[in-house]
């Protein structure tokens, strides 16, 4: 009987060049070649001056390209040390891959502000890592102002693990800051990286994630207790509370010592609640709360949002990609600059 394996393998073999070979042609997402989080790295940034494309789902939808900046960061412009800039840190809101950096909540915060506007966003960010993020561009730029986008879940997602990410930890009542250091991407990690097919599968199609949601047997199930087991549970209310107080106090030392100013701009509900019932109050409300009570500034978008719609402007949020519009990146700069313009150094 005639071997048919090894015509077969060798027409799966034709098939996979010339696939990888079209996707080449087509604007496929390819990252940001992150690099290594630990002690001496401590954020989560790509590989500087790398090119990227950024696109979703199989026709390739919201895409855009284009270089990272000097630290890794999608910007328009290179950041260096100024006393007077303000950056603005937070999560995929801030990094904002579906739009041109130009057009972003910070940039736009800049020409109003007529100042150097810095974007220190990563995707996946959590309260935790938003107060290493600060720590790291005050002593990096040497900047006074630090704003920090709240949304929902922030303060929960700090008592999960993740790899490249800094999360609270509970031993004995004391909440303490940890890291799951993350390893500069292997040989292989490179070389799959490189192929466009490859991140047209696992980027684009997003057959991992979704893989995981068709092998849940629930749904609404949350992730495994294992996972979000770094603390006494991301939503215990106990948690929480120690939680706030580490974090606020640790911001407030961070004022102190580099003799800088935290804003907290607390965004309003989106469609993606993270478990929030409509009406009900989200983690980052009571922690905004608690900042205001201890003398930190609070800007609250949730009026500028709503008042929106009555002068005509359209801030939905983007399909598939599911963060702020043009528009609605605009809206939230117009009111932060109306909020903080005065108080600038």
């Amino acid at each position: 009987m005639r071997n048919t394996l090894p015509p077969f393998l060798l027409g799966f073999l034709l098939v996979v060049l010339l696939a990888e070979l079209i996707l080449r042609a087509l604007p496929v997402s390819t990252g940001y070649n992150l690099g290594a989080v630990d002690a001496h790295q401590p954020i989560l940034r790509g590989q500087p001056y790398s090119a990227y494309t950024y696109s979703r789902a199989w026709n390739f939808q919201l895409r855009n390209s284009g270089v990272l900046n000097n630290f890794g960061f999608r910007s328009s412009y290179d950041f260096a040390p100024d006393p007077r800039a303000v950056v603005v840190i937070g999560n995929s809101y801030i990094q904002a891959d579906a739009i041109d950096p130009r057009d972003t909540l910070t940039e736009r915060l800049g020409a109003l502000l007529h100042t150097a506007t810095y974007a220190v966003g990563v995707d996946g960010f959590s309260l935790a890592d938003y107060l290493v993020a600060a720590r790291w561009a005050s002593a990096s730029f040497d900047a006074h102002t630090l704003l920090v986008l709240l949304t929902a879940a922030d303060l929960k997602h700090s008592c999960v693990p993740r790899l490249g990410q800094h999360y609270l930890r509970s031993s004995d009542g004391v909440i303490s800051l940890a890291l799951i250091e993350r390893r500069s991407p292997s040989g292989l990690k490179h070389l799959l990286n490189d192929s466009s097919l490859f991140r047209y599968i696992f980027d684009n199609l997003r057959i991992s994630a979704n893989w995981a949601k068709g092998w849940r047997r629930n749904p609404d199930e949350g992730p495994s207790p294992d996972v979000a087991a770094g603390g006494t549970g991301c939503s215990d209310e106990e948690f929480e509370h120690a939680a706030t107080q580490f974090l606020l106090k640790s911001f407030h030392e961070l004022e102190l010592t580099r003799h800088a100013r935290v804003i907290f701009l607390l965004a309003p509900g989106y469609r993606r609640e993270q478990g929030v019932v409509a009406g009900g109050i989200r983690d980052v409300d009571s922690f905004a709360d608690r900042a205001a009570h201890d003398g930190f500034a609070v800007v609250h978008l949730d009026a500028a949002f709503s008042a929106a719609p009555v002068s005509g402007k359209h801030q939905d949020f983007l399909p598939i990609d599911g963060h702020w519009t043009v528009a609605a990146n605009a809206l939230a700069a117009q009111a932060v600059a109306d909020a903080i313009s005065h108080d600038l150094p």
